[in-house]
């Protein structure tokens, strides 16, 4: 049996100090001030960025890629349906998600965009709540928990996350940290809870796990680790290599990505194998020079002290820097979620071997001060918080534009359930029904399914309605035939909306 209350040797903290021990009753008002104070730092966070969130969605500044595709997936699942029209794809054909059925209950109860952003927030901040447990663990200080918590929230990656809206990968950020941190304690039922809770969100969670998997065993717990690893391999592999292709036809939804390197899985092997050359180039590039220093910069590189545990972001950064485009490689997007886990939890790791080896607090104390204003720093002249130099950069809709009172009226004279096409910018509010499409879907198929395919029946539109300024000269030219062709009404055309109701076909 394995016991789930010893601890091993590499986890006790030995802070060296030559300062005369508290008494307990100091320790303990000492550890409740400091995790106050993370506490005040997350609610901070959760407001600030909560507040901003839910004005990008009622200001229209969101997409239908991918705050369309997830609202509209969860309506689908609480309403036992599986074909998603803004993506074209089966639900669980574009990502493996079953923790969308977390969310199902509160779309039954009216949840929609608003309340899956501010989920997002309330994750992304209550992570340093692990990030603190693990540091404390590792160097008996509660503040140095604090203070790491604290460079967490600052990353400006954390601020792009939700900036970008609701993203399953995001949300497993969380119960990633919890996983790692009782794997470290040892405490296997909870591990389990957690890290079954982290890849239910993503399939490219489980290669994160089964990198921890494989630490574990290395760490002595080697049954547990090996079937943590395998479980979380053969999870990623039953996705990728069965059930993506069975639900595509056949296809991989993200072979586009991958079409200079192999395109399917096994096709990325085969190269990283024949000519390895193709994959290390991609690794090596200026564009993968800028993402490692924008992800490791906040944290001063302190996580290089813990090669192994920055194994765990391994596969996915792999996979984000030998894609075909540019937006997997950069910290902008949640494709860097996966990564920042790795970086935070060797962050942790790092400052814990540092806290072990030299004796001297004061020069401990001195690396948490650089880790500390590196990440302001950064945060100032990368991130999107009010205090961030991109904060006024149009990141955010921090102005109500006049025009948004005649889209709000058009999009109530859209019945509910009724089939509709919309621009991008106004999917996000129209995606709880069977039917919605990104115009200038259905009548041109366009990042819809695999290749276009499959092609649907633009009949079966009854609504259209589009911002013309988000139009360029092709669309705006399909929608005036559309709508020159008398089988659309139009119904109100103010401000550079128009809505039109189909009156035949």
């Amino acid at each position: 049996m394995i016991s789930t209350m010893s601890t091993p040797p590499e986890v006790e903290p030995s802070p060296g100090s030559s300062a005369p021990e508290r008494s307990t009753g100091e320790r303990r008002r000492s550890d409740t001030i400091a995790a106050v104070v993370l506490g005040a730092a997350i609610a901070l966070w959760i407001v600030t960025f909560g507040i901003l969130v839910v004005l990008r969605q009622d200001r229209f500044a969101s997409f239908d890629f991918d705050m369309g595709i997830h609202d509209q997936s969860i309506w689908l699942l609480a309403h036992g349906r599986g074909f998603m029209t803004v993506r074209g794809l089966q639900v669980f054909g574009h990502h493996a998600t079953p923790g969308y059925y977390l969310l199902v209950p509160l779309s039954w109860l009216g949840g929609g965009p608003n309340l899956w952003n501010l989920i997002q927030v309330s994750c992304l901040a209550l992570a340093a709540v692990p990030i603190f447990l693990l540091a404390r663990f590792r160097t008996g200080s509660a503040w140095v928990g604090t203070a790491l918590g604290v460079v967490y929230l600052l990353h400006p990656a954390t601020g792009f996350f939700a900036w970008e809206l609701f993203h399953p990968e995001v949300v497993a950020i969380a119960p990633l940290f919890a996983a790692y941190y009782c794997s470290v304690r040892r405490r296997w039922g909870w591990f389990a809870v957690w890290a079954v809770l982290a890849v239910s969100w993503k399939e490219d969670v489980a290669l994160v796990v089964v990198v921890l998997g494989l630490i574990i065993a290395l760490r002595g717990d080697r049954r547990v680790g090996l079937w943590t690893a395998g479980l979380a391999f053969a999870w990623f592999a039953v996705w990728t290599l069965a059930v993506f292709p069975w639900l595509n036809d056949g296809a991989v939804q993200s072979r586009q990505l991958y079409t200079d390197v192999g395109g399917t899985p096994s096709g990325i092997v085969r190269t990283a194998l024949s000519h390895p050359r193709v994959i290390t180039a991609k690794l090596t590039n200026a564009e993968a020079g800028d993402f490692y220093w924008r992800i490791g910069a906040p944290y001063a590189f302190v996580p290089l002290l813990s090669p192994l545990v920055l194994l765990l972001g391994a596969p996915q950064a792999v996979l984000n820097l030998i894609t075909t485009v540019p937006w997997t490689k950069t910290i902008t997007y949640h494709y860097a979620a996966l990564p920042l886990v790795a970086l935070t939890l060797g962050l942790v790791e790092g400052m814990g071997w540092l806290w072990r080896k030299v004796r001297h607090r004061s020069v401990l104390w001195l690396v948490i001060g650089i880790v500390l204003t590196s990440s302001l720093v950064t945060t100032v002249q990368w991130g999107l918080s009010p205090v961030g130099d991109e904060y006024r950069k149009g990141w955010w809709p921090l102005t109500e534009q006049a025009r948004l009172h005649t889209v709000r009226e058009q999009l109530d004279a859209i019945p509910a359930g009724a089939s509709v096409a919309a621009t991008y910018n106004l999917v996000p509010h129209l995606s709880q029904r069977a039917q919605i499409y990104s115009f200038p879907n259905p009548w041109v198929s366009r990042n819809f399914g695999i290749d276009g395919k499959p092609a649907r029946d633009p009949e079966s539109i009854d609504w259209l309605i589009a911002d013309r300024d988000v139009l360029g000269p092709e669309d705006a030219g399909l929608l005036d035939r559309i709508l020159a062709r008398g089988t659309f009404e139009v119904v109100s055309d103010a401000d550079g909306y128009v809505l039109a109701r189909r009156v035949r076909r």
